[in-house]
């Protein structure tokens, strides 16, 4: 017969996901978010991709994910590339909204 594992998830040393994320997402980031003339700050960690940026600044702005890019120095900023991929991306970084048409 087997026993199988005994998992404790009450232990203090499993961490939540939280935990787990603030561990390895890294250092915070603050980055200024620039729609026409208004600016929209939001904190983010380095290791958090662009993909999670956008759906932040949806939720700020009030549109979908898909309604806008992001753009850093002039170049579109990939959703798949973490904010640590995007050169000379540094704290209080302004990074223009561009709305589709």
């Amino acid at each position: 017969m087997s026993k199988g594992f005994s998992l404790n998830f009450q232990n203090a040393n499993v961490m939540t996901f939280e935990q787990e994320n603030d561990l390895f997402a890294g250092q915070s980031i603050k980055l200024k978010f620039q729609l026409g003339e208004t600016y929209y700050d939001l904190e983010f960690k380095v290791g958090q991709d662009v993909e999670w940026a956008k759906k932040c600044v949806a939720e700020k702005i009030d549109c979908g994910r898909n309604d806008f890019d992001l753009f850093f120095q002039g170049k579109i900023m990939p959703e798949f590339f973490s904010l640590n991929d995007i050169q000379n991306l540094k704290d209080q970084s302004i990074i223009e909204i561009r709305m589709k048409k």
